[in-house]
């Protein structure tokens, strides 16, 4: 795969989580309307966690710490771990699993792919894609828990 083809593929992943959601939303509205605060709440919840986190640990990207080609081009300075754009893109797909589990599972699959093209395009090391991973599936997983009660 090319730079530009990973630039493309990264763009169209990133697209495809931006469109998810607000569909999420609708879909939750229309279809079970007592999980949508959650599925606002949880989502923002755990995104303003990993993103503290990861300026908390301000690692350094894959470009900057060994000779690894920025692919991406990619002009960010650490904040490398984790990973938000694989965060995102999971949390979202936690959401989905709640609601219509073969979409969760499409969304993970997505989230996969957009995990090899940050590694193989040099914005991230592989364990900042897993952690990304990691961290969303927890902080769904307890957001959602701590919520079900009030559903």
């Amino acid at each position: 795969m090319t730079a530009q083809q990973l630039r493309r593929a990264d763009k169209v992943l990133t697209g495809i989580g931006y469109a998810t959601y607000p569909a999420l939303l609708a879909y939750v509205a229309i279809v079970r309307p007592s999980l949508l605060l959650a599925c606002i709440i949880v989502p923002a919840a755990s995104f303003l966690i990993i993103t503290g986190l990861r300026a908390l640990i301000n690692a350094e990207r894959p470009y900057e710490s060994t000779d690894a080609p920025n692919l991406l081009d990619k002009q960010t300075k650490g904040k490398s771990f984790p990973s938000r754009h694989v965060a995102s893109l999971f949390i979202i797909a936690s959401s989905w699993l709640l609601v219509c589990e073969p979409v969760g599972m499409v969304l993970c699959i997505v989230g996969c792919a957009m995990a090899a093209i940050r590694v193989k395009g040099g914005a991230h090391h592989a364990r900042d894609v897993v952690a990304g991973a990691v961290f969303a599936f927890v902080l769904c997983a307890v957001g959602y828990a701590l919520a079900y009660p009030f559903i």
